[in-house]
């Protein structure tokens, strides 16, 4: 009976928490991964979703899918279960809010399964998904469509701890099977659950005081991590060895900031500034703190002091955890260095085995209740305005966020972004700020970006002096520009009355990426511009013949009729 009664409060406390942010539309990179993907759009999904980038290709030439590659995500069940979304709620962004909220509760279910198989009371086990459910940085994962990699990671990465606990209660070999294979599934939801395996030895050595046969048992996994490389390095080609630039201290900042904002997870902003990390000196110091404490535990344990392997056994499984979340920054395709979503996995570890150690320490398990509750209060009162917030249109969020010098550099250009409609002067305000930064690592990327913005604004707004002010600095930065710049331009060209120079980079974009959505697209819009619609329906024409999605079907109708009134 209590258990049924834990598990009903788990869920109807994910609900009452995230309950707003199904009044939320897809925000930021929803609509790359989701909205405007034609991956997930087109009926092809199930064919091309296995072998293809995260994401999908946004074309089928060789530079489309060049381009594709150069991502280097590759997330196909995350994919999949967009997909699957989009089958059952169309493009209802309530549903896919909706979703992310039932994986998050089922993990938080999971996770006091877990605690029970380990012999903790109900009362007990649900203390640790109580505080699971409500930890703060959670709302990111939870209330942002793209948060759920790390949602679909953790829920099947929780599934193969548990059946490691099976198998330890009933010594059966399939049970570590099953383990493995969802082990493989979490992998395929995102690459944070790689180094789970050593979690598992290690747990399994604890258990049976035999590191050959526990070492042995960890053979399982080598299947599915094969099957999940062979499968990644296909869809998206040879690893990409250059560099950002970044360093060893730049990577225990990090470490840093995730541990001390795992012991402390309150007065968060909504983004992370990874600059801000890098430059703060204590968060260096909370990383080579936490090494050195994961270091004591190792020496002793080396010494035979098996009494310190719990403790080992906790900060090396949360460092293990963290450790794909602080490696990507060497990475190019890396935009977001710091982010509170990559808290979701190892913050499981720290809250379990917190309790674990508390319990050791106090011996009362009523005390550590009330303390638990009380947390739990804190976190609720922390984690529901963030999630709120989500519960918005693009504009609104963006608009809602009350502080934004604390943001991120693309969440501040965001922000700006939204502005430029109806504030100019506040808008152009935050670009300034933005680029007066330049010791910022993102400086150069958030200039272009900005540059692209105002000269795209000015063009249609036809004040074209400022507008080619803009595309000047472009061209003055770098020789090659982004598609986006390019069409950008071509608009400029087709306003002016220029349509022989703007149909030169249309050409170009053309030859270069002949089966690309985003240069079709953009390319119809050319056309649409200078009311030539017999031109824009040949190129709508050949996008749905690529990419058939009932979006573009409806784009296509609207275009025939423009023919059919002009003719």
């Amino acid at each position: 009976m209590f258990e049924i009664i834990f598990i009903l409060a788990i869920l109807a406390i994910n609900l009452a928490l995230f309950m707003p942010t199904l009044y939320g539309d897809f925000i930021w990179d929803d609509k790359y991964f989701i909205s405007d993907n034609q991956l997930i759009l087109g009926p092809n999904f199930l064919r091309h979703f296995l072998l293809s980038p995260y994401g999908g290709p946004s074309g089928f030439d060789e530079n489309s899918l060049l381009l594709g590659r150069a991502i280097n995500f590759y997330r196909p069940l995350t994919a999949l279960s967009y997909w699957l979304d989009y089958k059952l709620w169309d493009l209802n962004p309530a549903g896919f809010h909706l979703t992310n909220i039932i994986i998050h509760s089922a993990s938080a279910v999971i996770l006091y399964c877990i605690f029970r198989l380990l012999g903790w009371s109900s009362l007990l086990a649900f203390l640790p998904s109580l505080l699971f459910s409500l930890f703060p940085p959670h709302f990111e994962n939870v209330s942002w469509i793209s948060g759920r990699t790390d949602l679909i990671s953790f829920f099947f990465g929780s599934l193969s701890a548990l059946f490691v606990l099976f198998y330890l209660k009933k010594q059966k070999f399939p049970a570590i099977l099953i383990s493995s294979f969802f082990y493989l599934l979490s992998l395929l939801g995102k690459e944070v659950a790689v180094m789970l395996p050593f979690i598992f030895v290690a747990f399994i050595w604890l258990h049976e005081k035999n590191i050959w046969r526990a070492g042995y048992k960890g053979l399982v996994y080598l299947p599915a991590f094969f099957i999940w490389f062979i499968l990644r390095r296909h869809a998206l080609g040879p690893v990409n060895l250059e560099t950002t630039g970044k360093t060893i201290e730049d990577s225990i900042s990090i470490l840093g900031f995730y541990v001390s904002r795992t012991i402390f997870p309150f007065n968060m902003s909504i983004t992370v500034d990874s600059q801000y990390v890098f430059d703060n000196k204590f968060y260096f110091v909370a990383g080579v703190f936490f090494l050195l404490a994961l270091l004591l535990p190792l020496i002793q344990v080396y010494f035979n002091k098996i009494n310190w392997f719990p403790l080992l056994l906790w900060l090396s499984s949360y460092f293990l955890l963290i450790l794909p979340s602080i490696i990507i920054i060497f990475f190019p395709s890396t935009v977001s260095f710091v982010a509170w979503r990559f808290l979701y996995c190892p913050s499981a570890v720290a809250i379990g085995g917190g309790l674990y150690f508390l319990r050791k320490l106090l011996k009362k398990d009523l005390i550590i209740s009330v303390l638990v509750v009380i947390l739990a209060c804190l976190y609720a009162v922390e984690l529901y305005p963030r999630a709120t917030l989500f519960g918005n249109d693009e504009k609104g969020f963006w608009l809602g966020i009350k502080n934004s010098e604390r943001e991120d550099i693309l969440a501040r250009y965001n922000i700006g972004f939204q502005y430029l409609n109806f504030d100019e002067k506040k808008a152009l305000e935050i670009f300034q700020r933005i680029l007066n930064e330049r010791h910022h690592h993102m400086h150069e990327a958030c200039e272009i970006r900005i540059y692209e913005e105002l000269a795209k604004y000015y063009t249609f707004k036809n004040e074209f002096d400022k507008a080619k002010g803009y595309f000047n600095l472009l061209f003055q930065k770098r020789p090659v520009q982004s598609q986006h710049t390019y069409f950008n331009y071509a608009y400029f060209s087709a306003l002016q009355g220029e349509r022989e120079k703007g149909e030169k980079y249309i050409k170009e974009m053309l030859r270069l990426f002949p089966q690309n959505h985003l240069v079709l697209i953009h390319t119809v819009n050319f056309y649409l511009l200078l009311k030539d619609y017999k031109s824009a329906l040949e190129y709508i024409k050949k996008d749905y013949e690529l990419f058939p999605n009932r979006k573009t079907k409806r784009f296509l109708s609207k275009i025939e009729k423009l023919v059919e009134n002009k003719n």
